[in-house]
């Protein structure tokens, strides 16, 4: 830990244990802590922000419920993990993007169903028109990470009997039907009571959620599908670039 530290804001309207709980994940996000490294002791920790014990625990606690933090019996409180980062704009699965991570996916439910309207509009289907509903939990180091619900239309005529807990892009492509690109969105929410369950929490929760259009190599619509993650442990990291800028440049070089 450096010397000088972060002062917590006392006649603030957040709270000082979430302050606190906010200095360090800063840190591990900044990778001034990493993976393995020891944190003070709550003792130490008093000392530093001036706090009382309960403050220090609940700011440690919530660190540790979120997977940032993992406490070692007789040893101390160490460093676990930083967020599962995705890279865009690679279309993947979920099993390509958690490639190299102790990853699983647990089947909900796999089902042929009349979809709601929205999700009939967004894959322009015809009305009493049926779909392959197929929703999955998603596991990362044994703890839900998050749920996907896709949408696929019945004429792809996907088996409900089929190991959904493997790559869904690679089960499409074995009958033939590859994909090309997709259009995404990617918002902030809450956690429904549903999804709060599902996850296996009792309080809602702060999620980040995904929803896609996916595209065949012919341009027909193949997948819509929805994710739901959990927002302290997942984030998505962007490359932009200016063309527009870079053409400009180009027109005007002699």
């Amino acid at each position: 830990m450096p010397e000088e530290h972060e002062k917590l804001t006392y006649d603030s309207f957040m709270p000082l244990y979430f302050q606190l709980k906010e200095i360090f994940l800063e840190k591990i996000e900044n990778q001034k802590l990493k993976d393995g490294d020891m944190i003070p002791s709550e003792n130490e920790l008093q000392k530093i922000y001036g706090v009382s014990r309960a403050t220090v625990r609940n700011a440690l606690q919530l660190l540790v419920n979120e997977g940032f933090l993992e406490k070692k019996k007789g040893k101390g409180t160490f460093v676990k993990r930083r967020k599962l980062e995705e890279q865009l704009p690679v279309l993947k699965s979920f099993t390509e993007e958690m490639m190299n991570r102790d990853a699983s996916k647990k089947v909900i439910r796999a089902t042929y169903t009349t979809p709601p309207p929205a999700i009939r509009a967004r894959l322009n289907l015809p009305q009493g028109e049926r779909v392959f509903s197929l929703k999955r939990l998603m596991l990362v180091d044994g703890k839900p990470l998050g749920i996907l619900h896709s949408y696929i239309p019945a004429k792809y005529k996907l088996s409900i009997d089929e190991d959904y807990t493997k790559s869904l892009y690679r089960i499409l492509e074995k009958k033939g039907i590859r994909l090309m690109e997709a259009e995404q969105t990617i918002e902030a929410s809450m956690s429904t009571r549903e999804e709060t369950r599902l996850m296996g929490l009792k309080v809602p929760f702060s999620t980040l959620v995904i929803k896609r259009l996916a595209y065949s190599v012919n341009g027909e619509i193949v997948e819509y599908v929805k994710g739901v993650y959990h927002g302290d442990r997942y984030r998505y990291n962007c490359k932009l670039t200016r063309y527009e800028q870079q053409r400009t440049s180009e027109k005007s070089a002699p």
